[in-house]
């Protein structure tokens, strides 16, 4: 591996510290290790600056296993097509963002801002940015698109962050891992005092010997109100999620904000978030001098650089398929445009993902440029009132490019829903689990969804599978009935769309899963997961096509690989939610005759029969290894 270039610091005056920093601005500024990211700026306290000990793996593979790699900014999950400003865009609001980590008063900043606006494409580039300067402590990206529990999921927040520190500054490490080891139960309390634990109390010893001052002195948290609903509840009304959620949202926020409190803190801490209503009230409830404000709104002049977006990347297609000059300029003429990048920066009302995915419909290729920008150029909408509509119009008109688009509807709805919800032992595990779940049949992900590349991405540099929907606004507007109109599914009919695939599977396991068949290696634990998440669907309505040797085949697979007793209740619970007070229905027979001899069997224990009344499953119990 080749070495970055490195300056040694002078050490600070009447002080012990000397400082190891990188001067580069290129990607040899940072190494990464599977997906990993490893800083090359080290900060030393003391005057001995030779290697640490090793440190004490016990604590630090706990830590660890809390720790969303993926959301570091420069992490390989991310990858290089990361959201980043465009050059010479966002300008102002950057260096306005810049300067405040560098001189600021206020020790939290909060960048919001409408749906689209560009709010993590701005912190993409602060933090390259800050990277660069060697003022970058950590950062965590958190997204629901993503896919991935960790990346959305508070409790792996403060963990995150102390690892980013822990890398960053060596003489930090065995303290936070003493911490660790001193307050075992760390990584099960509320966030307040995982901040306690895990940063200041160790950057409080540290600060006695050592000299803060040369540190790095930005924190970067994107995407606050992306942090998911706790796992591993059950929720009977919607909104008791949405309060889970809300409440997550609180509770991130106050943590971050005991940090920049705390006098031993050295830290800038800048947080981007949509200005929902939770956020809001919170940040409202603080005195008006502890937080420093930016909001993306015409101040920051956003139609002038999405113009300057448009121009570039339109640009760039013509040259990339041998057409030379502004050759839009035709194509709009024909419509009556004059200044087509101005028309489509008119028509994003600001909002940076409107063009972003019109950009990345022309660049999918499906016809010749002139032919997709007319495309684009058409779909406009004619509600003035509603500040989305020209984004609903170009979701719209891309959804109808599928050669099935109610169905692509729902398989989008459903990648979403099983992203959480399924159950499996790695995250490397998960696209085929999904896959294999919603092909009746082989090329069908390619046959749905191809057409729609511009909105989700189906396949990994490699060619596997790999689920990413690029901007949360899709999901926004296909959970709008309001919104997407025909589109709308209802979370009912999610729901018996995935139990029908389940059951279908369920239905033909004598001849192996429908679609693409996952390589040998990941195969058994993939079909592990179908069995383990088709305990929930059990109790949904369905016809008997199938007999005692398909639920043999369902528990041969739980008996291999999970806690097939706790599964075995659950499902015996799901088989009666169907049944009247009078008799069991067929379904609930086959079922309720296999399991009993299975638990004889094994000496599992089953509900009681009294107990079956008010028995009611509605989600899945929780995986044997944390997600």
């Amino acid at each position: 591996m080749k070495k970055s270039s490195r300056k040694k610091g002078k050490a600070v005056a009447g002080s012990n510290i000397s400082t190891t920093y990188d001067i580069s601005r290129h990607d040899s500024s940072s190494r990464h290790y599977g997906d990993n990211h490893q800083y090359n700026n080290r900060y030393y306290g003391g005057t001995n600056i030779a290697p640490m000990p090793p440190p004490n793996r016990h604590a630090q593979d706990r830590l660890e296993e809390y720790v969303s790699k993926g959301a570091a900014h420069n992490s390989l999950e991310r990858g290089i097509d990361a959201p980043k400003c465009h050059p010479e865009t966002r300008e102002a609001v950057q260096e306005n963002i810049l300067s405040h980590i560098a001189r600021g008063e206020e020790k939290v900043l909060w960048l919001s801002g409408p749906a689209g606006s560009g709010k993590s494409a701005i912190m993409g580039s602060i933090a390259d940015e800050c990277h660069a300067r060697g003022s970058l402590a950590g950062s965590f990206f958190i997204s629901k698109s993503a896919m991935k529990v960790d990346r959305c999921s508070k409790l792996c927040i403060i963990p995150t962050l102390a690892f980013h520190l822990l890398e960053l500054i060596p003489d930090l490490r065995e303290l936070i891992l003493a911490s660790i080891e001193k307050n075992p139960s760390v990584f099960d309390k509320q966030l307040e005092h995982q901040v306690e634990i895990l940063i200041l109390g160790p950057i409080r010893q540290l600060c006695m010997t050592a000299d803060a001052s040369e540190w790095p002195k930005a924190v970067l948290v994107d995407g606050v109100d992306e942090c998911a609903a706790d796992d591993g509840r059950e929720y009977m009304a919607k909104y008791e999620r949405q309060e889970s959620k809300e409440s997550n949202h609180r509770e991130v926020l106050a943590a971050l904000v005991k940090l920049a409190n705390d006098t031993a803190f050295p830290f800038r801490i800048v947080i981007a978030s949509r200005p929902e209503q939770a956020i809001q009230g919170y940040f409202s409830s603080l005195p008006s001098d502890a937080v420093a404000r930016v909001f993306l709104d015409e101040k920051y002049s956003p139609e002038e650089d999405i113009a300057l977006y448009a121009e570039a990347m339109l640009t760039k297609i013509g040259r990339d398929c041998g057409l030379q000059g502004p050759w839009y300029s035709q194509v709009g003429k024909a419509l009556g445009i004059e200044d087509v990048p101005r028309h489509l920066a008119q028509q994003s009302s600001g909002q940076f993902i409107y063009v972003a995915t019109a950009i990345r419909y022309m660049q999918a290729k499906s016809k010749a440029p002139h032919k997709l920008l007319e495309q684009v150029l058409n779909w406009r909408s004619n509600s003035n009132s509603n500040p989305f509509a020209s984004l609903d119009a170009l979701y719209a008109g891309i959804l109808e490019s599928s050669h099935d688009s109610e169905l692509a509807v729902k398989w989008l709805r459903s990648i979403s829903s099983l992203s959480i919800t399924v159950n499996c032992m790695g995250d490397q595990y998960k696209p085929w689990v999904i896959k294999s779940v919603l092909e009746s049949s082989p090329g069908e992900t390619e046959y749905l969804l191809s057409p729609l590349v511009s909105l989700v991405r189906i396949v990994d540099e490699k060619g596997a599978p790999n689920f990413h929907v690029y901007h949360k606004s899709l999901f926004d507007f296909l959970e709008d009935p309001q919104r997407c109109g025909t589109y709308h599914i209802t979370e009912d009919d999610l729901h018996g769309f995935l139990a029908h695939r389940y059951i279908e599977i369920l239905k033909k396991a004598d001849k192996g899963l429908q679609g693409q068949i996952p390589p040998k290696l990941i195969l058994d634990e993939v079909l592990r997961s179908i069995c383990l998440d088709l305990q929930v669907y059990i109790g949904h309505p369905h016809e008997k096509e199938y007999g005692a040797s398909h639920v043999s085949w369902w528990i041969s697979h739980l008996l291999r690989h999970s806690n097939p007793e706790s599964a075995a209740y659950i499902v015996y619970g799901n088989v009666h939610r169907n049944c009247n007070s009078f008799s069991c229905l067929p379904t609930c027979e086959l079922w309720t005759e296999c399991l009993k001899r299975y638990a004889r069997e094994n000496h599992w224990k089953l509900p009681r029969q009294g107990r079956l009344s008010g028995f009611r499953v509605a989600r899945k119990p929780k995986s044997d290894k944390r997600k």
